[in-house]
């Protein structure tokens, strides 16, 4: 009897890997700008809560809800929400993912690797890239929604980074790979992703600094400098 092969799992974070530029400052802006220009009028509000997150006065459970409050209103009807959310995705997906994303994208689902997005960016945008870009599923920071099924800016649950993210992808692996043995790869630029690569079998830092380059060769994690591709 044939040994059965493991159940293969790609895992990505959104920004800074698979998209170069951060998206959630930018998601806010470019909403604002495009559905009430006068919002723009707000950014000194939305500059003194990024400082206050800056020196950590807050957390990020405190500042997305506030900053999408400003920018956005406090609710998004869901047909709003899903309208700006592929508009988004199609304004940044055909120019901000770099050529080594698309190849290792390309190569894993070459590989029949289940391609999953984890990503503390927001659910209803990020589950637009994550569709455009062909990934199989998505574990992102959710929001709460309102009887009429508007998005809230509040958060339902924890903001998905770090141990949170972790625990997502393992309630996502549990639910849809548990029958058997699973190969991971994982696929981040920042070291708060750790406890997501303690999950996986390969473990790839994206980017191209020697500080990185450090950091990986001590955690014993593999490199990639996503503006060049695949090793």
């Amino acid at each position: 009897m044939s040994e059965e092969l493991p159940i293969r799992v790609a895992i990505y974070d959104l920004d800074r890997t698979v998209l170069r530029k951060p998206t959630f400052t930018l998601f806010l802006l470019w909403a604002a700008w495009r559905e009430a220009p006068w919002r723009m009028l707000l950014l000194p509000a939305l500059a003194a809560l990024m400082i206050g997150y800056a020196l950590r006065l807050y957390g990020r459970d405190r500042f997305k809800p506030a900053a999408i409050r400003l920018m956005l209103g406090a609710s998004i009807a869901p047909a709003r929400a899903d309208k700006l959310a592929v508009d988004f995705a199609a304004w940044r997906v055909p120019r901000d993912v770099p050529p080594g994303a698309q190849a290792s994208i390309a190569r894993d689902r070459a590989e029949r690797y289940r391609l999953l997005m984890a990503t503390a960016a927001p659910e209803f945008y990020a589950g637009a890239i994550a569709e455009a870009l062909g990934f199989d599923a998505i574990v992102a920071t959710r929001h709460r929604r309102a009887d009429d099924g508007s998005w809230l800016p509040l958060l339902d649950g924890e903001n998905c980074y770090g141990p949170e993210k972790a625990r997502r992808v393992t309630e996502w692996l549990d639910a849809n790979a548990a029958s058997g043995a699973v190969h991971i790869r994982a696929y981040s630029d920042h070291p708060s992703d750790a406890p997501t690569f303690a999950l996986a079998n390969e473990s790839w830092l994206i980017g191209r600094s020697r500080k990185l380059v450090r950091l990986a060769a001590q955690q014993g994690w593999r490199t990639l400098d996503f503006e060049i591709g695949p090793g």
